[in-house]
């Protein structure tokens, strides 16, 4: 018999401006799963604060990725149920990974199992659960980092899943504005173009190359080179008029930010000398719009997290 865990999932910021589908990054703010398996375990799933679920329970990713990883590895095996408390600090549907960590979540407790009590069949490879992770969300730029944890590079290959994984520099301090709003990636999706010019290809990929030169530099003049996009943000971010505005202002005061996921959280950077004092100075440039608007949200500084998914017995 299973005995009770815990997976911590880091959140996520993806896309990163021009990386559409291939840069991630890993976030000090995290999902816990808590997994016990008794006689009477069904497949439930309950809050550890006791408040009702933000989801409905036919969309439980958990117990989709759990069964789809024996698919995978363990075909006629058949793996007892679990129950499950969870501890959600990732905002559903709010562009930081929030289904990514619960995709995770079921995968990695079937490998458990796998590890513990199946030992005639061999375990996966890294690449081939990075692989596998990135398929069932589609991209590999939420799963990936948050496994691994840290500023990734990911993409498919014939051969699998090819990641680059990097440390993001210290002098850049990142914070995250997130609305009290939701915005469903597929709907997301179709807001973008069914074609795009050479131009705006070729203007995506000078982007993507400016990353490695600034994560290996902490270049704040290249970071503003980074995180220049046409794929992907200037469409997602005109369907939020408040967005648009708050992105405008940001520019205007040589701050940086990119749309987390499909958003509608943003993810700020600021030089360290100015982080001290970017709450209120934040404050001050958007509360008008907020106001006028209407908008609950959060504010917080956060930090990069380098470790990634981690099982606690």
């Amino acid at each position: 018999m299973m005995t009770d865990f815990t997976i911590k999932v880091p959140g996520t910021s993806a896309n990163l401006g021009p990386g559409f589908d291939l840069l991630g990054m890993a976030l000090n703010l995290y999902n816990d799963f808590h997994f016990s398996f008794t006689e009477d375990s069904n497949y439930k799933i309950s809050q550890e604060d006791g408040s009702p679920l933000p989801f409905i329970i036919k969309d439980n990713l958990i117990k989709l990725a759990y069964k789809k990883y024996a698919d995978f590895y363990l075909p006629n095996k058949n793996l007892p149920p679990f129950n499950v408390r969870v501890n959600l600090n990732l905002p559903m549907r709010g562009g930081l990974g929030s289904s990514a960590s619960a995709i995770i979540a079921g995968f990695l407790t079937a490998k458990r199992y796998h590890e513990l009590e199946i030992k005639s069949i061999p375990l996966p490879s890294e690449n081939s659960i990075l692989t596998e992770l990135a398929m069932l969300e589609g991209h590999p730029d939420n799963t990936t980092p948050a496994l691994l944890g840290g500023f990734i590079l990911s993409y498919f290959t014939k051969e699998g899943l090819i990641y680059f994984k990097k440390k993001f520099p210290g002098n850049i301090k990142l914070f995250l504005f997130i609305p009290e709003i939701e915005t469903d990636t597929n709907d997301s999706r179709k807001k973008l173009p069914e074609m795009y010019s050479t131009d705006d290809i070729i203007f995506n990929m000078s982007r993507i190359s400016t990353w490695n030169e600034f994560i290996n530099t902490g270049n704040y003049n290249l970071l503003k080179l980074c995180v220049e996009d046409r794929l992907h943000t200037p469409y997602r971010i005109e369907s939020i008029p408040f967005l648009k505005e708050i992105s405008k202002i940001l520019l205007e005061n040589n701050i940086c930010y990119t749309l987390s996921g499909s958003g509608p959280t943003l993810l700020i950077y600021v030089e360290e000398k100015r982080a001290l004092n970017f709450n209120n100075e934040f404050h001050k440039l958007v509360n008008n719009i907020l106001e006028r608007n209407i908008i609950n949200y959060k504010f917080i500084p956060i930090e990069t997290c380098e470790t990634g998914t981690i099982i606690k017995n």
